[in-house]
């Protein structure tokens, strides 16, 4: 019987632009290398599921215009159920421009969204196995999470604000960048100090009794804990042309074995493997690697 979830979050469109150097203040670039796909994390993970094999439906609030459609497209393509987006004719998909440095790989975000539309109806007719959400939508998200307490409840927390932190009760699963476990719990992280990373796990954790803590560390990998331990996975080295599509590779990961599996550790690993398979092509949703080339580089590793 195939699993069955929901990714409920935000649901943009990005456009992914090469550059040499970065653009002097005042000056006109013509760009001529650009690629273009869907994004957002919550349905990154939904068009993950889909290509893995887990049924999904996806969420969230698109325009009625060309990206809007091109969104609808890739959706199509990996058989997610499309029943639940809903269509904003006074609004446009919002839009990430991403401006990728083709020397030092590093890149610049700008998001261009008109005023926020909150999802009005999830009148889903199906129990989920697992659910995932990006807080975008915090208070879609938190009906979502309370709707389903017997489903597998993920959280990526990649946007900080007071509601997302809220959220984190809600979650069985918690995944979020560093600097989000930072300001939660008041500790600075010390790259050259290793207890720094435990002394925010247990400040999150402390505040959270009930949520489990993955902290994503980009290329360092992701700490975790089982059986009382505290853990760094490590990522898998790999030739990396975008790291920003990183998080949200690592979600679908994490999330694809708590839907199968529920093991925290292995999650992890496949997490981590999944952003380093990512990395290697631009374009987070263009760029997510098969099931199959997941497993073989676990097992040639673990």
């Amino acid at each position: 019987m195939m699993l069955k979830a929901i990714c409920l979050g935000r649901i943009k469109y990005d456009i992914n632009v090469l550059i040499d150097k970065q653009p002097i203040e005042g000056s006109t670039i013509e760009v001529f290398n650009k690629i273009g796909c869907g994004g957002g994390t919550a349905t990154n993970v939904a068009v993950a599921f889909g290509k893995w094999g887990i049924g999904c439906a996806v969420c969230g609030v698109l325009g009625n215009d060309v990206y809007g459609n091109k969104i609808k497209e890739e959706f199509d393509k990996v058989h997610l159920d499309m029943r639940y987006i809903e269509q904003s004719y006074s609004n446009d998909t919002p839009l990430s421009t991403i401006i990728i440095n083709n020397e030092t790989k590093k890149y610049t975000i700008y998001n261009l969204s008109d005023k926020f539309v909150s999802i009005k109806k999830m009148d889903f007719d199906f129990s989920p196995d697992i659910t995932v959400v990006d807080g975008y939508d915090s208070v879609s998200s938190k009906k979502l999470l309370e709707r389903f307490p017997n489903s597998k409840r993920i959280l990526c927390a990649n946007i900080i604000s007071k509601e997302v932190f809220e959220l984190c009760h809600k979650a069985q699963y918690v995944i979020c960048p560093i600097n989000f476990a930072e300001l939660m719990s008041g500790v600075k992280y010390d790259p050259n100090n290793v207890k720094s990373l435990a002394q925010i796990y247990q400040a999150v954790k402390k505040k959270n009794l009930n949520t489990e803590f993955i902290i994503y560390l980009e290329e360092r990998g992701a700490l975790y804990c089982v059986n009382n331990q505290v853990k760094i996975s490590p990522m898998i080295q790999m030739e990396v042309q975008d790291n920003q599509g990183g998080f949200d590779a690592f979600c679908a990961g994490f999330s694809y074995i708590i839907a199968i599996d529920n093991d925290i550790e292995k999650g992890v690993k496949y997490g981590c493997i999944s952003a380093s398979l990512n990395s290697r092509t631009i374009g987070t949703r263009l760029s997510i690697p098969t099931i199959e080339e997941i497993k073989k580089v676990y097992e040639q590793n673990y």
